[in-house]
């Protein structure tokens, strides 16, 4: 169990932080619904996302059922991990990347009452980075178990 956390402790809080920092210096920069334009396809822009996923449901009194749902399933992977004493390294870095995001965007719900969203790239809705290390994490792990058990045995130490 130790060396679960030796692993995920790190990416949890290296993901959670980078989030954090981002957020604050967006803040700090730009005001709300303002803008920075990168490049063609990229801008910095802030938004102050009280929904779901990309603003879905924006406009209703959600807050309380969404930070409900973050904490189980904050401790819900904080118990898998507990639980398990043999994960594979490359789930307990996916899934410090999923609790980092989780940690994230609640630490914005409970602070401020929404999420700060910043990454426009202008074809899709605006994000964050927590939103980023979620689907990262996530998509890492629905694509290991498609390929199989041993799909993950690369990325653990010999």
């Amino acid at each position: 169990m130790r060396k679960n956390f030796k692993i995920f402790l790190p990416v949890f809080f290296i993901s959670f932080l980078l989030d954090q920092i981002s957020k604050f210096l967006v803040v700090k920069f730009l005001s709300e619904n303002g803008s920075i334009h990168i490049f063609r396809y990229f801008s910095l822009t802030c938004v102050k996302n009280k929904g779901l996923l990309f603003g879905i449901f924006g406009n209703f009194d959600i807050a309380l059922p969404i930070i409900m749902c973050g904490f189980f399933a904050f401790a819900g992977i904080l118990f898998y991990i507990l639980k398990n004493p043999k994960i594979p390294n490359f789930y307990l870095y996916a899934l410090g990347l999923v609790e980092g995001g989780i940690a994230g965007n609640l630490a914005d719900r409970l602070r401020i009452g929404a999420v700060i969203d910043f990454i426009n790239f202008h074809i899709w809705p605006v994000f964050n980075l927590a939103d980023a290390f979620i689907v990262v994490g996530v998509i890492s792990i629905i694509f290991t178990q498609l390929r199989g058990k041993n799909a993950s045995c690369m990325f653990q130490n010999r």
